[in-house]
């Protein structure tokens, strides 16, 4: 093939190759957001595989299915043990120093530091444990609440809730409108809790005999109320633990 045939031949294919690089972006664009998701959700099982025996521990202390503490863990720090938020909430479970104190306090332990929360993965979990557990307790074993009042603090939910006209209210509305961070933070954290438990995390914990997960999975809502004008999700508030 002479010089100039091969020339030509290469002319010829560089519209393909821009075609190709311009499917292959395009592509990318599309499934951008979905593939890092995985990514990262398949990082965080496997950091939370380290901690199984801690969230063993911390589960039968609380007596909170172990599977969703991992999904907790999962949502807050993904893991990683020495995270401190911009907002100071530390470790494992994302804890403010006023909660962790607070559930140190009622499980008869010291005082925890910064430094040990971020330090002592078990210490972490306990309490985290031990928070999740009030929580569930105050709203009547409702998971997707007491997992919105994890994220956000009970006394913000609380507020925003009764500004709609209740959390039945507010929890409908939201779930139309698509719009709440916090009702999708809870989600999230099911979403966790129900893949871990099928991957066969803390098996000893659940019967074997039925593939359902103990406790339940979101309670379904009663009937919604007429629809009200959205309520901001930003109302001041003080400490998430108060």
């Amino acid at each position: 093939m002479t010089r100039r045939a091969r020339a030509a031949r290469l002319l010829w294919l560089l519209p393909l190759a821009g075609l190709g690089a311009l499917f292959a972006w395009n592509t990318w664009r599309v499934y951008e957001t979905p593939v890092k998701a995985a990514v990262r959700d398949y990082l965080s099982f496997r950091r939370v595989e380290r901690y199984e025996d801690v969230l063993r521990v911390a589960a039968l202390e609380s007596d909170v299915e172990p599977c969703l503490l991992a999904a907790v863990m999962v949502a807050e720090s993904s893991g990683r043990p020495a995270v401190k938020s911009s907002a100071g909430a530390l470790g494992l479970f994302q804890l403010t120093m006023t909660s962790a104190r607070w559930r140190a306090q009622l499980l008869g332990l010291p005082e925890p530091t910064e430094e040990a929360l971020l330090a002592d993965p078990l210490l972490n979990a306990r309490l985290g444990a031990d928070h999740l557990k009030w929580l569930l307790e105050t709203d009547d074993g409702d998971v997707e609440r007491a997992l919105c009042a994890y994220n956000c603090g009970p006394r913000r939910l609380k507020e925003i809730s009764e500004a709609a006209g209740g959390w039945t209210r507010w929890r409908d509305e939201r779930t139309r409108s698509g719009s709440s961070q916090i009702l999708n933070y809870a989600h999230r954290v099911l979403h966790y809790r129900d893949e871990l438990f099928r991957r066969g995390f803390f098996p000893e914990f659940y019967r074997p005999e039925t593939d359902e997960l103990a406790p339940g999975g979101i309670p379904p809502g009663p009937a919604s109320a007429a629809p009200s004008a959205p309520v901001p999700e930003t109302l001041p508030t003080g400490p998430s633990s108060q």
